[in-house]
């Protein structure tokens, strides 16, 4: 398997959570591939740890379907299923529309400055075509808002949902075409926070997030069905 060489042993008190959230990024950002397989053996042999820590590590990452285990055979990078797809982002555009719905009587004057920053920041590295930078101020945009609807369950349950979209939320960000919707939608969605208008705030979140899934569900179809054989990974934006 792929790992890369500039990856720092780790401290074997937090080896867990640490290898979680390494194996973890090498499967959103595409460094492990669907269909890649895992062996624990060479990630414990890496990171000069015992098996232990690494399958457990694997246990969470099945559970949060970005992995699959054959007993007795291997561990595999989970494909990006259309059905998981669309549970994510119509379960997304709820809570999320529910967010923006709640931080516009709860919002504070900081906390939309903060708002305000974060997004002029998005725009910048959208217009600087910096998916990776995209994709940060992106998620802090997203965050700041769940956060200012001052609502824990809210909260709790978003953040949930985001992590089983990661892998396609990092390729969207690297497609031109996509970050100059995503920006659009972002400056209305903060134009409606900025006025209090909580309807209308919960009707484009919700419209934002379901234009992402119909985004996602047309690019993963085409790469199922052979379009852009060459770079499947060019082909899966959201």
């Amino acid at each position: 398997m792929p790992i890369p060489e500039n990856v720092e042993n780790l401290r074997r008190v937090s080896a867990k959570s640490s290898i979680y959230q390494v194996v973890c990024s090498w499967i959103i950002t595409g460094v492990l591939k669907p269909g890649e397989k895992i062996v624990d053996s060479e990630l414990a042999k890496r990171f000069n740890v015992s098996r232990t820590p690494v399958r457990e590590a694997i246990q969470i990452l099945e559970g949060q379907k970005l992995v699959y285990v054959v007993p007795g055979r291997a561990t595999v990078v989970a494909d990006i299923d259309p059905a998981d797809i669309e549970k994510c982002y119509r379960t997304l555009a709820e809570l999320q529309g529910l967010a923006a719905e709640l931080a516009c009587g709860s919002l504070t004057d900081r906390e939309l400055e903060q708002l305000e920053r974060i997004h002029a920041a998005f725009v910048d590295a959208c217009g600087r075509n910096d998916g990776t930078d995209a994709i940060t101020q992106d998620n802090l945009f997203h965050d700041a808002i769940v956060r200012g609807a001052h609502n824990e369950y809210v909260e709790e349950f978003s953040h949930t949902m985001i992590l089983h979209i990661q892998r396609i939320k990092y390729h969207y960000f690297h497609c031109d075409r996509l970050r100059k919707i995503s920006v659009s939608q972002h400056g209305e969605i903060l134009q409606t926070i900025q006025a209090r208008d909580s309807a209308r705030a919960k009707e484009l979140m919700r419209s934002h997030w379901l234009c992402s899934m119909e985004n996602s569900l047309r690019d993963v179809a085409g790469m199922i069905h052979g379009a852009g054989a060459e770079s499947g990974q060019d082909v899966l934006t959201k």
